[in-house]
């Protein structure tokens, strides 16, 4: 993605409540190099691995390979942003807004993201595999080599979607929205709403059309 994104304090919309939080949030930013392109480095990432983001607002911002596994990321603004290759297994996201944001490569084993928004974010290559994913919204985005592997998609929002090599072995798919989604996707996938009821293939094929997916192909 060509943009241009928050490199400073000025850019910050709106700071974390907790002050551990925003120290660390300071000091990353009042560390980042004069120029955009300049190699990353340890010391240039923004190191905030379970740290609490509780009322910030962090759209728009340089977050690039930001570690931030475990944190608690609820309900937070994150339009926008640059999330390249970031750290977030285990964070919680849930109710977060990524929508518009680089989280190619992005790193999300295991987070908790339960009506997060997600429109129109670039996840290419990125790993959500155990994830619980309830309720998020995809809407309208392109979902290329993307791991939804063993994750909970209950009642995701995947209208529009263009699947590319989209991974949903074992995931649960129950009562999700997929009126117009299309592309290429492997299973099998958990269909069942109370009890276990695992297709791929034709079946799963089938089960898609009948949800409005109608050119949706299960690799084989």
């Amino acid at each position: 993605m060509n943009k241009s994104y928050g490199r400073t304090r000025a850019a910050v919309r709106r700071w974390p409540d907790d002050r551990d939080t925003r120290n660390a949030l300071e000091s990353y930013l009042d560390g980042l190099p004069v120029d955009a392109m300049a190699e990353i480095t340890v010391s240039t990432v923004l190191a905030a691995a379970g740290l609490d983001f509780t009322g910030a607002d962090l759209s728009a911002l340089d977050l690039n390979s930001a570690d931030l596994a475990d944190a608690i990321l609820r309900n937070v603004p994150m339009t926008e942003a640059d999330l390249y290759e970031s750290w977030l297994s285990g964070a919680d996201l849930s109710g977060a807004d990524l929508s518009g944001s680089d989280l190619r490569k992005v790193e999300a084993r295991g987070c908790r993201g339960v009506r997060a928004r997600f429109c129109g974010a670039d996840l290419q290559k990125s790993d959500f595999g155990g994830s619980d994913l309830r309720g998020a919204d995809f809407g309208d985005t392109q979902l290329r080599k993307v791991l939804f592997t063993e994750s909970d998609l209950t009642e995701a929002d995947f209208s529009g979607c263009t699947f590319d090599g989209l991974s949903l072995a074992k995931s649960r798919m129950w009562g999700c929205v997929l009126i117009g989604a299309s592309g290429i996707v492997t299973g099998p996938v958990n269909v069942g709403k109370e009890s276990p009821e695992l297709l791929d293939g034709r079946e799963l094929e089938s089960w898609f059309r009948g949800s409005g997916a109608i050119s949706i192909t299960v690799a084989r």
